[in-house]
């Protein structure tokens, strides 16, 4: 199946759920999509990272052998609309061992950057939240640089450090 000639005109929601219902269970398809969403250039990249994100979310664990692959890829990525589903969707994940050092210090340096938008910041502080859970001696940083970029950044953004910071502290 061509993917990118489907996703040059792609509407949106209601074709979105459509698509991942008839292909979303596929890893044929799946495998597709992620060469799309890791390679190419907006905007079929971010569509198709929305895409394996919703088909992820609505077939748990269709990303499960792709997680290593995705980290790997992440620095190259150009694309922040296929950054953000992609985080997202590592969000679901346990990261493997050998992954987590790469992934945790690419998340500090998104939500650090100036050039990154909210949805991807978000997103990073969610995964560093998940790996502060495996390593406690992560709490202090993370808390550190959500108080420092409070300041300078969206309501979104603040709403959601407050609540990470805040589940810390518990």
């Amino acid at each position: 199946m061509d993917f990118r000639s489907q996703l040059i005109n792609f509407p949106g929601g209601a074709e979105r759920e459509h698509f991942i219902k008839q292909f979303g269970h596929s890893e044929l398809h799946f495998r597709s999509l992620l060469e799309i969403a890791l390679y190419d250039k907006d905007p079929l990249a971010w569509r198709a990272a929305w895409l394996l994100d919703g088909s992820d979310e609505q077939y748990p664990g269709s990303a499960a052998i792709h997680i290593s692959t995705v980290v790997q890829q992440l620095p190259q990525l150009e694309s922040k609309g296929s950054l953000r589903s992609m985080l997202r969707l590592l969000c679901r994940y346990e990261i493997k061992e050998e992954d987590q050092g790469l992934l945790i210090d690419l998340c500090f340096g998104y939500m650090v950057s100036e050039i990154y938008p909210v949805a991807v910041k978000v997103h990073a502080m969610q995964v560093i939240y998940n790996h502060v859970l495996l390593y406690p001696e992560l709490k202090g940083e993370l808390v550190s640089v959500l108080e420092d970029q409070i300041a300078n950044n969206s309501v979104g953004f603040k709403s959601r450090a407050n609540r990470i910071i805040r589940q810390l502290e518990k």
